[in-house]
């Protein structure tokens, strides 16, 4: 089976591609690439830079080609539910993707994998939860995000690319398996835009971007501390996910 796991950035990348053991590293136009062979599968893991358009465009890009039989989004997320902790690993249950009018449900077929892998690793005690991914086309107030939400949806996170993916999945009739881990809290509002952090694709964060939104908002230090931090556990709890869900595949 051919499998296709798209992250956003290199943290996720390499939370990812930690999964597995030599690859075949390569380039398809921007996006770097690794393809990697189990016993019974063909991974192809891609990284799309940031957001819903290079989110897409990299979705897109896999159906131009030999197009795999499943689909995986992959990375972080920030927690709308308060009692999602960083480190937590979500599951979608649904992908909605938030608008000025409200919300979307994609109407994408998710892989029955996902949802019996949550109710195993439940069983087991692991915090890994099946949930809402809600997709923003750039930062959101997870406060305002929460409100709109109203309660309806089981165990709610924001990220920034799961929504466009499902669409190309929708549309090319192929299941999808949505897994994040918890990199903010839902009390942790990030007070900067990816505009201030990354170059003008998106792809990559620059160092001196970052230096002077901080010289502009030093009261952001404290936070992209604590962020490093929790990212790191999100993606060391991303890879022991992945590393215990592939195998069932």
């Amino acid at each position: 089976m051919k499998i296709a796991v798209i992250t956003a950035m290199p943290e996720e990348y390499r939370a990812v591609t930690a999964c597995f053991g030599s690859a075949q590293i390569s380039r398809a136009g921007a996006l770097r690439t690794a393809i990697f062979h189990t016993k019974e599968h063909e991974f192809l893991v891609v990284e799309s830079g940031m957001g819903f358009d290079n989110a897409a465009r990299a979705a897109e890009a896999l159906m131009s080609g030999n197009c795999p039989d499943l689909l995986i989004s992959a990375g972080f997320c920030g927690g709308i539910a308060p009692e999602l902790r960083a480190g937590d690993v979500v599951v979608a249950k649904k992908i909605i993707i938030a608008n000025v009018g409200g919300f979307e449900e994609v109407p994408v077929l998710l892989s029955d994998v996902g949802r019996n892998f949550v109710a195993r690793q439940a069983g087991e005690g692991g915090r890994i939860v099946g949930g809402t991914f809600v997709s923003a086309s750039v930062i959101t107030s997870k406060a305002r995000l929460a409100d709109m939400l109203s309660g309806q949806y089981p165990n709610p996170v924001v990220e920034m690319e799961s929504g466009a993916i499902a669409i190309v999945a929708a549309e090319n009739n192929i299941p999808l398996l949505a897994i994040r881990a918890v990199s903010d809290s839902a009390d942790e509002e990030l007070g900067f835009s990816l505009e201030e952090f990354c170059d003008a694709g998106l792809r990559r964060i620059c160092i001196h971007k970052v230096l002077l939104t901080v010289l502009r908002k030093p009261r952001i230090i404290p936070q992209l501390v604590r962020l490093s931090r929790s990212s790191r556990r999100a993606a060391q709890s991303l890879t022991a996910a992945l590393s215990r869900l592939f195998p069932t595949l």
